[in-house]
């Protein structure tokens, strides 16, 4: 791994980039799984979609991406997507489970 400032040109950052990218999907792929666990120990889809929750989670994932110099809003907005989809598929989870 090496840090921006010892990229010695693009191929190295490309590089660096693209295992940034990939440690974060896998890190995705890892927060996914502990959404399908999740299923089990809820009772209903209102449960699951947990309204409330949703919406302090993404304020809290806003304000640690501006204490880290990122835009809130946009970090925000990626999390809103990412985690609607990962509701709807542990909706899907959840309903198979009832079946």
């Amino acid at each position: 791994m090496k840090t921006p400032e010892q990229c010695l040109d693009m191929k190295d950052i490309r590089s660096e980039i693209d295992r940034i990218d990939h440690n974060v999907i896998t890190l995705l792929a890892n927060r996914f799984a502990y959404v399908k666990a999740a299923s089990k120990f809820k009772h209903n889809a209102t449960e699951v979609q947990a309204k409330e929750r949703f919406n302090s989670m993404l304020e809290q994932r806003k304000q640690w991406a501006s204490e880290l110099g990122l835009n809130g809003d946009i970090i925000k907005n990626l999390y809103s997507d990412l985690v609607r989809y990962f509701i709807d598929e542990e909706l899907k989870h959840f309903n198979k489970k009832e079946q």
